[in-house]
């Protein structure tokens, strides 16, 4: 019997490990080019996208290149001193390649001490504004609140990704918005900023996207099995 508790024991901490492992989000920095990830969506007539370099002009319609974030890229739809941009082409972000499986899919953009930077996402290329996001809403999370630095998502209590990503550049926060789930080896992410923007407090900063294996029931069967059989030999050897 203790041998068999043993054994469920060692098997619920792999149980443990794997299933936390396929809960980490992989980040997927936006990139733009011909050999971008992230082209014109082809509801905006589709094609290559690529940034320019940062402008001041109010509703070119375009994306300004800006460094800044992951990679040190981000996508802006408004300048220091453009105020408003609320025609800027509508974009999608696509990943490829991954095994057949069940995702989280989420989206990431920056906001300073502001809480109205947004953004507009979906994983549909529907017609009209795309569901708008920023923080403070239902399904947004920020994952650094402290004080003004460049901080790496592996400096947190608890890291939620692969890797280092960077949740915080000096009185900027990385914030995640969880679009929902797609079955699949891949998806795309449509985004945008706000059509009604009035001010830059409403502007929005694209960095890339991310997604996440659900585990599935079986797993999580397992795994409440698993804890059982782990507590019980823990309790067994007090």
């Amino acid at each position: 019997m203790k041998h068999h508790l043993r054994l469920a024991a060692c098997l619920a901490v792999v149980s443990l490990v794997s299933t936390a492992s396929a809960q980490l989000i992989t980040y997927v920095d936006a990139t733009d080019g011909v050999a971008g990830n992230t082209a014109i969506a082809p509801s905006a007539g589709g094609g290559v996208f690529t940034g320019i370099p940062q402008s001041n002009t109010a509703n070119d319609g375009l994306w300004d290149l800006r460094a800044f974030g992951n990679s040190a890229t981000i996508f802006q739809n408004a300048g220091t001193t453009a105020n408003v941009d609320t025609n800027a082409v509508r974009l999608v972000t696509s990943v490829g390649g991954l095994s057949l499986n069940t995702y989280n899919v989420y989206v990431y953009f920056w906001t300073d001490n502001s809480p109205t930077w947004r953004i507009g996402a979906s994983l549909s290329d529907s017609v009209g504004q795309l569901t708008l996001y920023q923080g403070g809403n239902a399904g947004v999370t920020q994952f650094y609140t402290g004080a003004d630095a460049t901080v790496l998502s592996t400096a947190l209590a608890q890291n939620p990704f692969t890797t280092g990503v960077m949740v915080g550049e000096g009185n900027r926060r990385l914030l995640q918005a969880s679009l929902g789930t797609v079955t699949g080896t891949g998806f795309s992410i449509f985004m945008e900023g706000d059509r009604l923007m009035t001010g830059q407090m409403q502007r929005t900063w694209i960095d890339g996207v991310g997604y996440s294996i659900v585990p599935e029931p079986a797993s999580a069967a397992l795994l409440g099995l698993s804890v059982a059989a782990l507590v019980a030999f823990r309790r067994r050897n007090e």
